[in-house]
């Protein structure tokens, strides 16, 4: 029986295999992109029919996206690896390799982050506005245990301190977050394992150490908002898509993650605070990046309990930290209110991207603004 199954799948395999191969092409010419094709002598001398062949192929084939994932899902169930952009640490611990880029720990680098903070500080304090910086540690230095026989962990934690002694010296407050998260590892995750994101749990500590940070000095009028469980949602990590597609997560012997995401009431509301603040005025005010941005992690209102204050959340996605602190001072919620405290949320991991300060005011020809900032960058560096 066997012997004549051997047997048959010497011409079956083949057959199938020459089989997709002539549906696939049929398909092309039928419903894909071959009708885009305009081949001419010139194009095939100088290769570009080959070229638009080629991509047609690659973009148009059908079948191509499952085949991708079901590609991924086995390479990682066989050979433990994903795709360029990220790195398996111990246990299933994934990590972005934006972390590990070797100029992280540039001093000028770290110097430009500094004068710019220290830009946004100055002007936010000419409308009244005081500043706290809230750096984030990079996930690979918080658990540099998970990834020590891949990658050393030790620069990203030599960047932070650099970043946050550069900060104390120039005059910036600080609330230190990551001796708060290497503690708080040990109750719990404070990072998600296959997303670059922290936790609730890890958003709460942090929101724990930016109160520390801001004392008993605050100028607005308190209100003890109660933080209640919302619900509890599952999603996969944005760190999977470099292994496989959400759809062949559990083939490839990966689990979704799971957040319980958190709310903030007032006591004189009766229910949840309204998320868009209406008819009321922030005293406190959050920018920030995804880390904020996101309510499944709960940061902001993590934040309106442990302030005692409602909280503007002007947070972005996708932009870093840079962008939406630019987006936020050139915009009409600054313009119209001026808040007593701005949270800024900034992930170190950050500095080392070009873009960052894409969206920076740039001297030009103010010889003021200059002068200004090349004095925070030779403060910075010292």
């Amino acid at each position: 029986m066997l012997s004549n199954l051997a047997k048959a799948s010497r011409f079956l395999l083949p057959a199938v295999f020459f089989g997709y191969a002539a549906a696939a092409n049929a398909d092309l010419v039928l419903k894909g992109d071959w009708a885009g094709l305009k081949p001419s002598l010139t194009g095939y001398l100088h290769g570009d029919v080959t070229r638009e062949v080629e991509a047609v192929y690659k973009t148009g084939l059908p079948h191509r996206a499952p085949a991708i994932g079901l590609l991924g899902a086995m390479r990682y169930k066989l050979l433990g690896v994903g795709k360029p952009g990220m790195i398996v640490g111990k246990d299933e611990w994934f990590f972005t390799e934006e972390e590990f880029a070797p100029e992280a720990n540039s001093a000028d680098r770290i110097a430009r982050s500094v004068a710019e903070v220290v830009r946004v500080r100055d002007r936010l304090a000419e409308h009244g506005t005081r500043l706290v910086l809230v750096p984030l540690p990079a996930k690979s230095d918080v658990y540099a245990d998970q990834v020590a026989d891949v990658y050393d962990g030790r620069p990203g934690r030599a960047q932070y301190s650099d970043f946050v002694r550069r900060l104390a010296r120039s005059g910036i407050q600080v609330a230190d977050t990551r001796p708060v998260l290497i503690a708080g590892k040990t109750r719990a995750e404070v990072f998600f394992k296959t997303d670059t994101h922290w936790t609730p749990h890890g958003a709460d500590l942090v929101a724990e150490a930016v109160a520390a940070s801001v004392g008993e000095d605050r100028d607005w009028e308190e209100s003890a908002f109660g933080l209640a469980q919302a619900q509890t949602v599952s999603f996969w990590g944005d760190l999977v898509s470099f292994v496989t597609d959400e759809d062949y997560g559990a083939l490839a012997g990966l689990e979704k993650e799971r957040a319980a995401l958190w709310q903030a009431s007032a006591p004189d509301e009766g229910g949840l605070t309204d998320l868009f603040g209406a008819e009321s005025e922030f005293p406190v005010v959050l920018v920030g990046s995804s880390y904020s941005a996101n309510p499944t992690w709960s940061f902001a209102e993590f934040l309106k309990a442990r302030l005692a204050v409602d909280v503007l959340n002007v947070a972005e996605e996708g932009v870093g930290p840079g962008t939406p602190m630019f987006s936020y001072l050139n915009g009409p919620e600054f313009a119209d209110q001026k808040p007593k405290l701005v949270i800024w949320e900034f992930p170190t991991r950050y500095i080392a991207q070009d873009l960052l300060w894409a969206e920076a005011p740039t001297a030009g020809d103010n010889p003021a603004l200059a002068l200004k900032l090349s004095s925070n960058l030779t403060e910075a560096v010292q």
